[in-house]
Formats: structure tokens, C-alpha cells, sequence
């Protein structure tokens, strides 16, 4: 039905979740530069060719580490201008919380659109309330992108997420407590094949 997008803090979560085959694995080290980590984030983008490594928030980054893609906020917006992003040799992923922001994201012509939050999270600190499903529904049905529900998903919500139609589904908090290579897998195959139970 979907498939899973890990968003992880630290390079060991993400050689764990990549060696796990986790298809989508976004990097986002909050507070730590890139620049001194470049050279591992290269050999970690080679060494799991399968999986699609996402670098957070620096286009310029992403091409230089050969990553699949990278992310940026609306914020992040500001700092590139909307040819730059069209024509990067990555594919590019915009947040979205609203019309407005969703209208604005499509103007770049990205790969994928994020869009959420969909149930409260502690994660980060929301400046948009929870969308909800039925939300999440209305812009999957209108929106010819690939679109990656994000935001306060968990077990219990993991399939009916999924069931909206969207093509990735998002996790932070609930795959950080995740330490067992078996349950990662019953968690990916849990996407396809609901009704496994998965527990950290």
C-alpha cells in the first residue's frame, strides 16, 4: 500500500534502518553540520544502493554526497530560487501544512510533497494543528505527486495512514524505540500486508 519513510538523528539510526531496507531514509541532524560528516554520508549513500537516502534542509549537500534527494522546508524555500530547485540533479522533497504551502511547494515542481502533521506529535514543536485523515485523503486524491504523510504516526495508525492512498508514510518518534532488525522488517512488510503486530 505504502511504503516507509524513515526520518532519523544520528548516522547509526541510519545505517540501522538502511541495513534493515528501509526504502526511504531521510537524514536530519538538527544542530550538526554536514560538512565534517561528508565523507562517511558518501560511502553510506554507496554502500546501500537499494534504499533512497534523503538529506535534510541543503540541496547543495545532497548533489555533493550523490544522496537520491533531499527535503526542504517552506522555510527552506527562501534560500533557493524556484529554477535552482527545478533543476537539481536530485530529486526534491517540500514540506506542506496548508493550501497556501502546498500551492507554493508545487510552483518548484518537487518530486514528492511531505504534508502533515497528521495526529499531534512531540517530535517538534507544530505550528500548524493536526490534519487528520480525512484531510490527508483530500490532497492525496488531488495532488499528482507522490505524497509523504507525516506527523504523530505510530502502530496503531500506521495502516489506516496507509490506507489513504499515500505513496510514503513518515516515522520519527515511533521507529526511534525500534531496535530489533526483525521488527523493522515486520514493520515494512506491515505496510503491505496489514495485521502484523509490531512491537519495539
Amino acid at each position: 500500500m505504502a511504503e516507509l519513510y524513515a526520518i532519523v538523528g544520528s548516522l547509526q539510526r541510519a545505517r540501522f534502518m538502511l541495513q534493515g531496507r528501509v526504502p526511504y531514509v531521510q537524514l536530519r541532524l538538527k544542530g550538526q553540520p554536514l560538512t565534517p560528516l561528508e565523507s562517511e554520508i558518501r560511502e553510506l549513500v554507496r554502500a546501500f544502493p537499494a534504499s533512497k537516502v534523503v538529506i535534510n534542509d541543503d540541496l547543495d549537500f545532497a548533489v555533493r554526497v550523490g544522496a537520491w534527494g533531499v527535503h526542504l522546508g517552506q522555510e527552506d524555500l527562501a534560500r533557493y530560487a524556484p529554477e535552482t530547485v527545478r533543476g537539481a540533479p536530485v530529486r526534491v522533497g517540500i514540506s506542506s501544512h496548508s493550501d497556501e504551502e502546498i500551492a507554493r511547494a508545487l510552483s518548484y515542481q518537487p518530486a514528492l510533497l511531505g504534508f502533515g502533521p497528521i495526529y499531534p506529535t512531540d517530535t517538534k514543536a507544530l505550528k500548524h494543528a493536526p490534519q487528520g485523515l480525512e484531510r490527508l485523503r483530500q490532497v492525496v486524491s488531488r495532488i499528482p505527486l507522490p505524497i509523504a504523510a507525516i506527523g504523530g504516526i505510530g502502530e496503531d495508525t500506521l495502516e489506516e495512514v496507509a490506507r489513504t492512498g499515500v505513496a510514503l508514510v513518515a516515522m520519527i518518534g515511533y521507529l526511534d524505540r525500534i531496535t530489533r532488525p526483525d521488527t523493522l522488517e515486520r514493520l515494512i512488510r506491515r505496510l503491505n500486508a496489514p495485521g502484523d503486530d509490531v512491537q519495539p
